[in-house]
Parts: C-alpha cells; structure tokens; sequence
C-alpha cells in the first residue's frame, strides 16, 4: 500500500514539474503536445556541419545538438527521417512525410507550404571555380556553367536573378565541388564550413574561393503548415534557450562570425558615403520645398493638399532609402575589410602592387554593386507616362525582394499565391506598383499594432473572365466598420497619430478607376482587410 502510495506521489510531482518547465507555453499549446498521437518527424540530409552521418549511422551536427537541447525542453522525442538528397527532403516536406525541415532559406515557393522560426544561423556564400578559372562574379559566369545541389533555394536565386547562367543539378554539394575539380562545370557556390569539411574529407584540390556572393543563406527551423501549432511551439521554445548556448553550438561545429574592427579610415569611409548620399539628397529637398513655397504664394487654395502629397512623398521616400541602407551594408562592410587590410598592409611595411591592384579591383566590385542597387531602384519606381505591356506576376516578385527585409524585420510573412505562369497587362506600370508597396505598407503598420503573434499578409494573384485580381488580405483585425466607406476619400486617415497624409489611398483609387479604368475595393474578411485590385 505504502509503495504504490509513494509511486503516485512521484508520478504527481513529476508532471507538476513537467507543466512547470512548460510555462513558457500556453495551456493549449502543451495540451497539444500530449495530445501527439505519434513522434515529431524531423526530415534531414547531409550537410556539413548541421547534419553528420557517421559510419555506424548515428547523426551528429549543429542542428542535432540544437534539436536534442529543444527535446530537453519540450519533454518529447523526436523521429529523425534521413533523405539522400536535398530536392527528395523539400520533396517529402511538400507531400506532408515529414513534419520539420530541420533548417532551410525561406523562399516564396516554400512560403506556400512552410511556416518559419527566427533565421538560427546566418551563412556567407563563396563563389567557388576552378584554380585555372577566372571568374569573379555571377555576372561573368553568364553563358558558362554553373554546378549547384538541385532543389535548392540557390538553384532557385540563380534561376530567377542570372537566367543566362548555365545550371548544372547535382545531388548534393559534394558533387558540385567535384564538378567544378574536374571540369564539367566552371563554378559552384558554397559557404565555407561545408566547403572545406568536403575538400578536406574527399582531398578536393584545385578549388579556390573567387569572391563572395550577394546572396546568404538566412538558415531558420521550418515545419509544415498542417501543423501551424508547432511552428509557434518551435518559436517560442527557440526564444527560451539563451544566446550563449546557441554560441558555443555555433562555435563546437564552426559556425564562428569574425568581430568588426573599428578604425579611423572606415569611419572616414562611412562619412564620406553619408554625405555623399545626405548632401545631394538635402539639395533636392531645398529645391522642391522652394518650389512648393511658390505653389503655395500663387495658389493659396490649394495650399492642403499640396503639404500633404509632400508628406506622402517624403514618407514613401523614406521607406525606400531604409531599404536601400539594407542593401548597402554588406558592400560598406566589405570595402570597410578592405581598407582594414590595406592601412595593415602599410604598417607593417608590406604594401606592395599586387595587394593595390587586389584593392583596386574588389572596392570597384562593391561600389559597382551599390550602384547597381541604386539604378534597381530608379528603374523600378520611375514613372513612365506612356502606358506599357508587362507582367503582373514579375512585377509583384520584384516588388517583394525589395519590401522583404523590411517586413523580416517586424516578423510579417508573405503568404504569396500565383495561379498561372504569366499575367501579361497593359497600363502603367510603375504607378500600379507603388499603389501595391502602399497598400502592402498600410497592412505592415496596422500589423505593428496587433497584438498578433502570426503576422501574415496574404497576395493573390488569379484571373476573372478578362479580369486580372489583385487581392491584399492581412490579419490585423480589419477596418472599424464605421469608416470603412471613407477610408478612399480625400485627406482622410487612420494614422493621425504618425502624421498620415489621408491621400495615398485616395490617390490609388483614382489612378487605378481614371486611368487604368479598373476598380479597387475594400472589405473586411474573418481577421483582417481584404483590398482587390481589377484590371482588365
């Protein structure tokens, strides 16, 4: 009697303490937990060094670790699911076989199928060639050929960025470096921790790293969207495990991010940047604010309305230059690097002409590169008066590579669904586009506000009769049924408390009815607005 007392007062205590370790969690969400009628399924491949196959077939790496310290805390086990290559793991995912990708690049395909955590590990990927290769950049490899792991996001990136490229699918990482030794493709791109665990484990030789590449690898947990519960439980799990676990995870498997120096020259060198951006920018502002004073002198009546396009100007203005400074902050950093080695170089007397010509080469590269971020722009959002043909589809995907850092950066997913392969329309197209960047801006800020935890703005792009639909829908709650009917009258806003201009969707309406003879609307729906968007 007393044993079988003493066993139920163990029992008790034990899943006392279990609930207790789980307070982080809501009450439904641990429910949900006991509730699993079978273990989590962790879908992995080999990838050094976040996933090991040893030769007993026992799993080791980054992400085991990480996930074992995650069992610790949830109290379950976990069923690894081992695929031989990447595309037949993302295949599995899509099929619902597995229920966790263990870390993955969020793309807009994958969007479509996968919820994502925080990005865990943040990788810089090396252009790599061949020792008698010299290519440099993406840009020379045009027409050449390029080896990189099918199904990837990067064979996704190449495809969509550099269409002349030449890709050459290979299964894994392993045989695109081997490719690239033997000559049957001129280049691949890797970062450097799976790099040189290949090189070293199969004696690769002949591979040098040619440059850094503009696109990284922002590496999050992903799990299906049948599951939604356990993407929050994942997220919330991963925020209750300190930073210094993570680290020493980071710095056992070669995950290790140099610290930043910070000298004299590369303060110069940011000044020098931001007053070269700040001074030309505060002459067009002195300019067009002495234009708008002589608008207002001669045309008092319309003195309102002209204050508040510049307000809705300067306020799109300064959205796009905090996109632009996101752009610009891994080529500053680099020329920063560059600089740092050459004042070394100087000090230690070893200054010579090939280390000049070394600099000369790569600060051209990256000032290329920003200025090719600054023309991106200009192309996009310059106004062309003369109606044009062009894709719908291509526009809006141009559209959110620009907006995605941003919205990264308040945890706001695109939820982006495309029916067909093209959406050819004739009008004006960068006016449509900035209609969609307010809206889709006006869905960011209502989205700040909410108390929602799952920040989602979904774009639907379908057909009706010889219609073409845009629809924006975002789960901020929606518009108080009050004033929904006015929200596209002249000067009216719901952002009086940041200043807001009342003209952008007033504005959107009349371009979209006037003169692209279409019809924009808005409802609320279930959690949120639904803007729609007709064109014919």
């Amino acid at each position: 009697m007393i044993k079988h007392f003493i066993i139920i007062i163990f029992l008790f205590i034990s899943l006392s303490g279990s609930t207790n370790d789980l307070k982080f969690l809501t009450k439904e969400e641990i429910q949900w937990i006991r509730d699993l009628p079978r273990d989590i399924k962790i879908g992995i491949t080999q990838v050094p060094n976040q996933i090991l196959l040893s030769k007993n077939h026992n799993y080791k790496g980054f992400s085991i670790d990480l996930f074992h310290i995650i069992e610790k805390k949830l109290h379950l086990k976990f069923q690894y699911c081992y695929f031989e290559t990447w595309e037949k793991l993302v295949s599995a995912a899509k099929k619902n076989q597995v229920d966790i990708i263990f870390l993955a690049q969020k793309t807009t395909s994958r969007l479509q199928y996968l919820y994502f955590t925080d990005t865990i590990l943040t990788l810089q990927n090396k252009l790599i060639v061949n020792i008698n290769n010299k290519f440099h950049t993406l840009d020379e490899l045009k027409k050449h050929k390029l080896a990189i792991t099918s199904g990837s996001a990067l064979q996704e990136y190449i495809h969509y960025y550099y269409p002349e490229i030449i890709i050459i699918p290979t299964k894994n990482e392993l045989q695109s470096l081997k490719y690239v030794v033997s000559k049957k493709a001129d280049a691949t791109v890797l970062e450097l921790v799976r790099a040189s665990y290949y090189m070293s484990k199969y004696n690769l030789n002949n591979l040098v790293i040619s440059s850094d590449i503009e696109y990284n690898y922002y590496l999050s947990i992903a799990s299906s969207k049948e599951l939604p519960e356990l993407n929050l439980i994942l997220s919330k799990t991963l925020k209750k495990i300190k930073q210094k676990e993570i680290a020493s995870l980071k710095l056992k498997w070669g995950y290790i991010k140099e610290k930043k120096a910070f000298l004299d020259k590369q303060t110069i060198i940011y000044l020098s940047i931001a007053f070269g951006i700040i001074i030309p920018f505060s002459i067009y502002l002195f300019i067009i604010n002495n234009r708008l004073k002589k608008e207002i002198q001669e045309k008092k009546k319309v003195l309102e309305r002209v204050v508040k396009l510049r307000d809705s100007k300067l306020s799109q203005m300064s959205e796009i230059i905090g996109i632009i400074a996101h752009q610009w902050r891994q080529p500053l950093n680099n020329l920063s690097l560059l600089v740092q080695l050459l004042v070394s170089k100087h000090k230690k007397g070893t200054l010579d002409d090939k280390l000049m010509e070394y600099f000369e080469s790569n600060s051209k590269k990256q000032i290329t590169l920003m200025s090719k971020t600054v023309d991106d722009f200009r192309n996009m959002f310059q106004i062309n008066e003369e109606q044009e043909v062009f894709d719908l589809k291509i526009m809006i995907n141009n559209l959110l590579s620009v907006m995605q850092p941003t919205l990264n950066k308040y945890k706001i997913q695109i939820d982006l669904h495309m029916k067909d392969d093209s959406y050819l329309l004739q009008g004006y197209q960068s006016m449509l586009l900035q209609i969609i960047m307010n809206i889709i801006n006006n869905a960011k800020d209502a989205l700040i506000e909410s108390d929602k935890e799952e920040k989602i703005i979904k774009i639907t792009l379908s057909r009706s009769g010889n219609e073409k639909v845009i629809a924006i829908y975002d789960n901020a709650g929606g518009i108080d049924e009050e004033i929904i009917d006015k929200i596209f009258d002249p000067y009216f806003s719901t952002k009086k408390q940041k200043n807001g201009t009342g003209l952008g969707l007033y504005m959107s309406k009349t371009i979209i009815e006037e003169r692209m003879k279409g019809k924009i609307t808005v409802r609320n729906e279930k959690e949120g607005a639904l803007f729609e968007i007709r064109l014919t």
